[in-house]
């Protein structure tokens, strides 16, 4: 699906699910966006990422549970919607009583829609959400934890998350769950094609070591 195609599709979406305040909002972070992004990285290999206890609710999610989870949402958020719109196919997600509480979605180099240019070995984790009635209950870090270890698995080296700046409380679990701070950069978009150009990780300074403004 091409942007055009794509951004056709969430308006078309949008509009058939949402009351019209809704929907304008929907239409203007569509079309125009400057949003300051805080960029984080966590090394896959550090110790915590196998010594954490794994939450067994927290698993690697299967398209059922998408569509189970899609039934029941008016509007469908876009974070269930993914695979639709980008090919992703990697997610986790937290199941508690049969209900899909949060869901992470997981991006390699040849995926599309990022802010980062990855190297290979190397994962941006995007789009995740938990469900207003499940916070407040540290799944996010958690989730965090669990995505890791199945990274370290696929011999992933390096993890990172970019987050806007004023969502403090995502920021607050990604930093629980180990990620460190490498530096705040701009997405930007018009007429929904992105215009900011996508950072290479290899411009990022090592974690830890450096953390600057790299608008």
């Amino acid at each position: 699906m091409n942007k055009f195609s794509k951004a056709v599709a969430v308006l078309t979406n949008g509009y058939r699910s949402r009351s019209f305040a809704e929907f304008a909002g929907l239409l203007r972070v569509l079309l125009f966006r400057d949003d300051p992004i805080r960029i984080y990285v966590k090394t896959i290999g550090d110790p915590d990422v196998v010594e954490r206890r794994a939450d067994p609710r927290i698993t690697k999610g299967h398209v059922t549970e998408l569509a189970a989870a899609r039934a029941i949402r008016n509007p469908v958020p876009w974070e269930l919607q993914c695979d639709i719109y980008d090919g992703v196919r990697d997610f986790f997600v937290y199941i508690e009583n049969g209900t899909l509480g949060h869901i992470s979605w997981l991006y390699y180099s040849d995926d599309p829609n990022r802010i980062l240019r990855l190297e290979e070995g190397e994962c941006e984790i995007k789009f995740c959400l938990t469900f207003p009635e499940f916070r407040g209950k540290g799944i996010y870090p958690a989730a965090l934890h669990t995505i890791q270890r199945y990274l370290r698995e696929r011999g992933c080296t390096r993890c990172f998350i970019c987050v806007k700046a004023d969502n403090i409380a995502s920021i607050r679990g990604i930093e629980k769950a180990g990620f460190v701070s490498v530096g705040v950069t701009r997405f930007r978009k018009i007429l929904g094609v992105q215009i900011s150009r996508p950072w290479s990780t290899r411009q990022l300074t090592k974690a830890g070591e450096d953390r600057r403004w790299i608008a």
